[in-house]
């Protein structure tokens, strides 16, 4: 095991700590979730991280984008990320993939999973066509103001995110707090560990809502 980990140890079993180290995973998105997401997944040990975007730092970003600063501002965001999360020479692997996300787009058949770090349901919707396309889990997020929602999608799952979310429309300068967004990742990740590990807790057939400033949690079942 690597000695950084040591600390996360006896939170897992020796075979869970193998399918971690081994996880390759995707982040659609590098934006306030995605960035975040980068982060921790690499400080939990996975085993490769696919990042996902083609956009470029803007300075309305660096509020809750955790890996950028000043002197990122027009520069490519996933080049940005791998340079960020590379200088602290853990063992992550990180690919950076500048390019728009598309139905037809080829994805690596290493992926186990795909995280949603996106901002509008409109590329949300084609992530989640190439989910199941390829067979593989989808874990949808999204935050707005404080409150933020969260939903795992299985290759078998009978609601897909356009069933729930179809005609879900975009503030285009919704209100954004950087905590929200870190505590939103977080519940993400943690929902995606527990059904990649083989956990029987995970989110099925549930949304998970989660409003910041009242402190409440609540699962909303899918009929």
């Amino acid at each position: 095991m690597r000695e950084y980990l040591k600390r996360q140890k006896k939170l897992f079993k020796s075979e869970e700590r193998e399918k971690m180290a081994a996880l390759n995973v995707m982040v659609a998105g590098t934006g306030g979730l995605g960035t975040n997401l980068a982060i921790q997944l690499q400080r939990i040990g996975v085993n490769k991280i696919y990042l996902y975007d083609y956009d470029k730092v803007e300075i309305s970003n660096l509020n809750r984008q955790l890996c950028f600063g000043r002197d990122d501002i027009g520069k490519a965001k996933v080049e940005q990320a791998a340079e960020f999360l590379n200088q602290f020479k853990l063992d992550t692997e990180i690919i950076a993939k500048n390019e728009k996300i598309t139905e037809e787009m080829e994805l690596a058949d290493d992926i186990h999973i795909i995280f949603d770090a996106l901002d509008n349901f409109e590329t949300r919707f084609v992530v989640d066509k190439l989910a199941q396309k390829y067979g593989l889990p989808f874990i949808h997020a999204g935050v707005e103001d404080l409150f933020a929602q969260i939903m795992l999608i299985l290759p078998e799952s009978k609601s897909r995110l356009n069933d729930v979310f179809a005609g879900a429309e975009k503030d285009d300068t919704p209100a954004v707090f950087s905590p929200a967004v870190t505590i939103t990742a977080s519940f993400q990740l943690l929902e995606a560990l527990k059904y990649l590990l083989g956990r029987d807790n995970y989110l099925k057939d549930t949304i998970l809502h989660i409003d910041l400033f009242n402190s409440e949690i609540e699962k909303i079942e899918l009929r």
